[in-house]
């Protein structure tokens, strides 16, 4: 059954743990976690065909599409944590009925804002995964 994104919500915590995480308001759309691995090539003269292992996963980012607000504490915490490249945990809460937490940690990489005539001031935000990510019904 698909899953609703109406209602998902981003945390970005305020220390290295999850359960002190608080809410990033204003969030109309995000993209990641979009990881990947490297493929490592081990042919040699003996191989039939290209003969391949696989690399360490990388988690990727993940992408925040925001309405800017100056006042907002989790977007605040973003760009001062951008600044002063710290480390934090995030979470994500999807709308589904047992309530998945994709957790993990990362650094914000970048925060931009942008308008028009005719338009709301948005802001968006990056983020880059280091390490695994969990998947739990719990956000502690």
């Amino acid at each position: 059954m698909a899953l609703e994104g109406q209602g998902v919500k981003f945390y970005w915590s305020t220390s290295t743990a999850a359960s002190t995480a608080q809410k990033v308001g204003e969030v109309t759309g995000f993209n990641g976690p979009s990881g990947t691995a490297s493929v490592i090539d081990v042919t040699n003269l003996d191989s039939t065909a290209k003969e391949k292992l696989i690399g360490l996963r990388d988690e990727g980012q993940i992408s925040l599409d925001l309405s800017m607000s100056a006042a907002d504490t989790g977007q605040v915490a973003l760009r001062a944590d951008r600044a002063s490249r710290t480390k934090r945990a995030w979470v994500i809460q999807l709308t589904d009925t047992a309530t998945t937490y994709i957790r993990g940690k990362g650094y914000c990489l970048g925060f931009s804002i942008s308008g028009s005539v005719d338009n709301k001031i948005a802001a968006s935000a990056n983020i880059e995964i280091t390490g695994a990510l969990t998947y739990s019904t719990a956000l502690a």
